[in-house]
């Protein structure tokens, strides 16, 4: 009897601390940070319980993403993140959305976001205590500093600059390839988004592996569905469910065989290439694998400890996916602005053929002299950065200036919101117009630190001078042999994928110069 009622009692006590945590985690907890965002001038929806604004959000980004943009418009936020926009519309600058139980607070003011990417121990790309498979971009803290001491030699600027030849190989293999396909009129029209996609493909293989594209082509493959299947799960308003992360779905299954897949395929390059390096391979110590795998031995025995294998291959996926995609987008959507503004392409061209003529390779001193080409692209980059919006999970209650911000809660910094601001960028924000680049970033908007295409701060993307490098270089070469306008069969839909790319293509119509 006595141990019934004992047991009893601890049952009861079991079901009440398990309800009392049910309610507190899906009703109590919420309302408690709605709450006090409210008092601090924040607005937003009130919370809906487990999914907040999650079924509006993917309603709304469905539809957006649904039909085409009215042609050639660059509001893309409308697209991409209309429901952020609608908040934004709604309550300005200081407003918040519910991505589930948790409020993810806009910030939109440059001084605040200059102190968030100061404050990385605070703001982290992961919660705390999770620990990435995915690269550097993922990790936080001391893991952060130690990885990226490693691979820093990589992208050295004497480093990249020895790789410009292996990149040149694989433009010129592009070119050669669209002059092939001149019409008995000398005009071209193709999806320029594929071929250059390919490009950037053959280049990053090229740089970071000392290999052709074809034979990394099976991995590039893999990372892409895979990327896709995990887009699809993170629009999941299952995953806002407390538990669900656990549930071994299909398409979570798939993933994981794709991802030992990757795995194993990345960890032949790896080991290859430290045969290679072991056994005197005196070619390949230039591309960025063996350059990362020198860092490393060397970390060791400097410091007792350096990457691990997994670390190791991790950082190769990310070189394969940021390589290739962000400067195919940026590549891509260079060209497709160029072919709304005429007096641009010529005047870039202009330059290309005063530095280079018809027929000469550039050079890295010619290219860093390239002033219009160079500000073409940073303005292209102000309209359709890489990423639209920034996240960073809040580690433990602190201060942004004069609000203050829980543990666990997430701000947003909508990057492509902050490139639009008239306040920063002046009245003619929504304009291309690469001049007001003429004297730099620093003087190109009212406020500096305001131009967020490769984020910001000591964490600002470490691969940043090796895609504007190849770039203007693939630039340069497609504007000394080419001139270009949009095909009538164009379809303007951006998506954001690795990148923001054209979800439809971007077919162009090209002329021999």
């Amino acid at each position: 009897m006595e141990f019934m009622l004992v047991f009893s009692t601890l049952f009861v006590i079991a079901i009440t601390f398990v309800a009392w945590h049910f309610i507190y985690s899906l009703w109590l907890r919420p309302k408690k940070l709605e709450h006090f965002l409210r008092k601090q001038g924040f607005g937003g929806n009130s919370y809906r319980p487990i999914n907040g604004d999650l079924v509006e959000i993917n309603q709304m980004t469905q539809s957006a993403l649904s039909k085409p943009m009215s042609p050639l418009s660059h509001d893309l936020m409308s697209r991409l993140a209309p429901f952020a926009q609608k908040m934004v519309d709604l309550h300005g600058m200081n407003s918040f959305v519910w991505y589930g139980r948790k409020p993810k607070v806009n910030i939109m003011k440059p001084e605040l976001i200059r102190e968030i990417f100061t404050k990385h121990d605070v703001f982290c790309k992961q919660p705390p205590g999770t620990r990435s498979g995915f690269g550097l971009v993922l990790r936080d803290g001391e893991d952060w500093a130690r990885v990226r001491r490693i691979i820093n030699p990589a992208f050295h600027m004497d480093k990249l600059k020895n790789m410009l030849p292996l990149m040149n190989v694989s433009v010129d293999a592009m070119l050669r390839k669209w002059e092939e396909m001149r019409d008995s009129k000398g005009t071209i029209e193709m999806d320029v988004y594929t071929s250059l996609t390919d490009m950037a493909g053959d280049v990053i293989t090229r740089t970071a592996f000392g290999s052709s594209y074809e034979e990394g082509k099976k991995l590039f493959e893999l990372e892409h569905t895979s990327l896709c299947l995990k887009f699809e799960l993170m629009k999941s308003i299952y995953n806002y469910i407390p538990g669900w992360r656990y549930v071994p779905t299909m398409t979570k299954r798939k993933v994981k065989k794709i991802d030992e897949q990757t795995r194993g395929l990345a960890k032949e390059m790896v080991d290859s290439r430290k045969r290679g390096i072991k056994e005197g391979e005196n070619a390949s110590k230039d591309d960025l694998l063996s350059i990362m795998l020198e860092s490393n031995e060397k970390d060791i025995e400097e410091h007792g400890v350096g990457l691990t294998m997994q670390e190791l291959i991790a950082e190769c996926r990310l070189f394969l996916l940021a390589g290739k995609d962000t400067t195919a987008s940026l590549l891509t959507w260079t060209l497709v602005l160029l072919t709304q503004h005429q007096d641009w392409q010529s005047k870039a061209r202009e330059e290309v053929l005063q530095h280079f003529g018809k027929d000469k390779i550039p050079d890295f001193e010619g290219l860093t002299s390239l002033k219009v080409v160079t500000m073409i692209l940073h303005e292209t980059l102000r309209f359709y950065p890489p990423v639209p919006g920034l996240s960073r999970v809040i580690a433990k209650d602190s201060k942004l200036k004069n609000f203050s911000l829980l543990r666990e809660m997430e701000v947003n910094i909508p990057t492509i919101l902050i490139h639009r601001d008239e306040e920063i960028w002046g009245s003619d924000a929504n304009e291309f117009n690469p001049s007001r680049f003429s004297k730099g970033v620093a003087s190109a908007s009212n406020v500096q630190g305001s131009f967020l295409p490769f984020g910001g701060g000591p964490r600002i993307c470490i691969g940043q001078n090796f895609a504007l490098m190849e770039a203007k270089l693939a630039l340069a070469r497609i504007l000394q042999r080419f001139s270009f306008q949009l095909s009538p069969s164009y379809v303007h839909s951006p998506v954001p994928l690795v990148g923001l790319v054209p979800q439809y293509g971007a077919p162009l119509i090209l002329y021999k110069i």
